[in-house]
C-alpha cells in the first residue's frame, strides 16, 4: 500500500537508484523522535530515538550505506 509523503516531518535526504526514490524523514516534535525511510512513498523502516542527535546519526549512517551501494542524490531533492 502506497502512502503519501508525510507533511509533518522534515526530509533529511533523498536518494535515487534506477527509478526508485528513497526519502529519509525526521519527525521531531516530541519524544520519541522518529525516523522513517520511504521507498517511492511507502514506509519501509521506522526507527524511534530518545534524542534527535541519535536519530540524525542513525540517518546519516543509513544514507552512507545506501551511497556505498550505488544510490545517488535524487532529482526530487533538488526540486524542493
Amino acid at each position: 500500500m502506497r502512502s503519501e509523503m508525510p507533511r509533518d516531518g522534515r526530509v533529511l535526504w533523498c536518494l535515487r537508484r534506477r527509478r526508485t526514490d528513497v526519502h529519509c524523514v525526521l519527525h521531531a516534535g516530541s519524544a520519541p523522535v522518529e525516523i522513517q525511510i520511504l521507498h517511492d512513498g511507502d514506509v519501509v523502516v521506522t526507527e524511534l530515538f530518545e534524542e534527535e542527535r541519535f536519530a540524525l546519526g542513525w540517518a546519516q549512517s543509513y544514507e552512507r550505506r545506501l551511497r556505498e551501494q550505488g544510490w545517488n542524490d535524487s532529482p526530487i531533492s533538488k526540486a524542493s
